[in-house]
């Protein structure tokens, strides 16, 4: 199915995940589907989501039991959902697995970078900084 419009599939995405018309440029945008039209890109795509519903839940279970955690300085960064209420707490997630860890609320779309580029920028300098 992705394989027979990605630029239609992927497009879709690309426009309603961000926040800002111009927040993805034409060259950007052209550039995302031309590397989501290769066929190992597609599949990788949905392995990697496959394995986010399978495979990765028992991965998380097991370090849970061995009690792994992340032991280096982590940034989690995730959009304000506005009136949303989000069906986790994110840092309430992140926390159980990284004792160090640093937060941004973004005002952004999914694709934070692209929506947030200074917040971003700011919030992997500081933690870069220490």
């Amino acid at each position: 199915m992705i394989a027979a419009d990605p630029d239609t599939f992927f497009g879709h995405f690309l426009d309603i995940w961000s926040r800002r018309p111009a927040a993805i440029p034409a060259e950007v945008r052209a550039a995302y589907l031309d590397a989501c039209r290769r066929p190992e890109a597609i599949h990788a795509i949905c392995e990697d989501y496959r394995a986010s519903a399978t495979v990765d839940v028992e991965h998380d279970a097991a370090d849970r039991q061995a009690g792994r955690r992340i032991e280096a300085p982590v940034l989690a960064m995730w959009q304000d959902p506005g009136e949303l209420v989000l069906p986790f707490d994110p840092e309430e997630v992140w926390s159980s697995w990284a004792p160090d860890l640093r937060t941004r609320v973004l005002p952004g779309g999914h694709f934070l970078p692209e929506d947030c580029p200074e917040e971003v920028a700011a919030a992997v300098i500081e933690l870069v900084a220490g």
